[in-house]
């Protein structure tokens, strides 16, 4: 009895790893943008050719290891910014009010554009 219990329980464990998920929390890219919530339909923006340089460029003096001036998270490459991104980073970035991103001020519309264009294209990395 005590042989077909261990059995049940080992076959529960296998069962329950396999149907847990790692989880793969990156947002996938979007088939069909919309073109009234796309500043560039003709254009695929990433991360790589596109975002990463406004990054480094405004968020990382701030967004590394150890943060600086409060930084929640780093921003270091593609998967802590998509960290970023499911916490209300382009929200951040795009606000006019006082939770404006970076905190010296709000981003040109032309580089706010790229990183919206970026969020409807799906927040490719490639």
């Amino acid at each position: 009895m005590e042989s077909i219990f261990k059995k049940i329980s080992v076959l529960f464990i296998v069962l329950l790893c396999f149907n847990c998920s790692s989880g793969d929390d990156s947002p996938q890219p979007n088939p069909n943008p919309d073109p009234d919530t796309n500043p560039n339909p003709n254009k695929i923006t990433t991360y790589d050719a596109d975002v990463k340089a406004i990054i480094d460029a405004q968020c990382v003096r701030c967004h590394t290891v150890p943060a600086q001036n409060g930084a929640p998270f780093p921003m270091r490459n593609y998967t802590e910014t998509i960290v970023g991104v499911n916490r209300d980073l382009v929200l951040l970035v795009k606000s006019t009010g006082a939770n404006v991103m970076p905190p010296e001020g709000r981003l040109p519309q032309a580089t706010i554009d790229i990183i919206l264009d970026w969020e409807a294209d799906g927040f490719l990395e490639k």
